[in-house]
C-alpha cells in the first residue's frame, strides 16, 4: 500500500526489538521490527532493520533465543544513524501528521532500547514519538480480569496460541511485531463480539 495516502490517526506502529539482553544501558540492540496497523485495513506494511555495533554485548540466553551469528547479522546490518533514518522514514510514510504512536507487547522494554539508540546518536526520541503507547499485555490482562479469556493466558506466546495466530519468524523483530499487531486485532474483535 502506498503510504503517501497518509492514514493519520487510524494508524499504530507495532514494534518489537531483538536485543543482547535485558539492560538497554549495557546490552546491544540487534534489530527493530515494525508492523503498520490500520483500524480499517489491519496490517498494511512491515519491515525490519538490523543494527551494526562496534562491539556486541550479549548474554548466552540472548544468543540462544536470537540464534545470533555476527557474520550473518552484519551482512545486512546498518550503523545507528542509518537505522534511525530507515525507522523514521518507514513510520512517516504512514504517520506524517504529528507524533508517531507506537504499540507492542511489553512495549516499555522495546522503547527503552530504542530511546538508548536515539540518545547514543544524538537524536530526539520525544520529538518524533508520542508518549502514549499501546501495550497488548495490558489489554490481555484486562481480558483475563474481566473473565473474557482464560486466566492461563498471561504471555504473548500463550496469547498467540489462544487466538490461533500464526507467527512467521518467532524471535525475529518483524515476525513478533506482525504477530502482535494481529493479536491486537483479534482482541478488538473479541471485545466487539462480547459487547453485542
Amino acid at each position: 500500500m502506498d503510504g503517501a495516502s497518509n492514514m493519520g490517526h487510524d494508524v499504530l506502529i507495532f514494534i518489537d526489538t531483538e536485543t543482547g539482553g535485558t539492560n538497554p544501558n549495557k546490552h546491544s540492540l540487534l534489530s527493530i521490527g515494525c508492523a503498520v496497523w490500520n483500524s480499517r485495513l489491519g496490517i498494511v506494511d512491515s519491515m525490519e532493520v538490523l543494527l551494526k555495533s562496534e562491539k556486541y554485548i550479549l548474554t548466552q540466553e540472548a544468543i540462544r533465543i536470537n540464534k545470533f551469528s555476527k557474520d550473518h547479522h552484519e551482512k545486512s546490518a546498518l550503523h545507528g544513524r542509518q537505522v534511525i533514518r530507515r525507522f523514521l522514514e518507514f513510520c512517516r510514510r504512514y504517520t506524517s501528521d504529528g507524533l508517531i504512536e507506537l504499540a507492542g507487547h511489553n512495549t516499555q522494554f522495546d522503547v527503552a532500547f530504542i530511546k538508548r539508540l536515539f540518545a547514543d546518536n544524538h537524536r530526539s526520541f520525544s520529538k518524533n514519538f508520542s508518549h502514549r503507547i499501546v501495550d497488548t499485555y495490558s489489554i490481555l490482562r484486562f481480558l483475563v480480569d474481566s473473565g473474557q479469556i482464560d486466566p492461563s493466558v498471561t504471555s504473548s506466546t500463550q496469547a498467540f496460541r489462544y487466538f490461533d495466530i500464526r507467527v512467521d519468524g518467532r524471535h525475529t523483530a518483524v515476525g513478533d511485531a506482525v504477530a502482535t499487531a494481529n493479536l491486537y486485532g483479534s482482541m478488538l474483535r473479541l471485545i466487539r463480539r462480547n459487547s453485542l
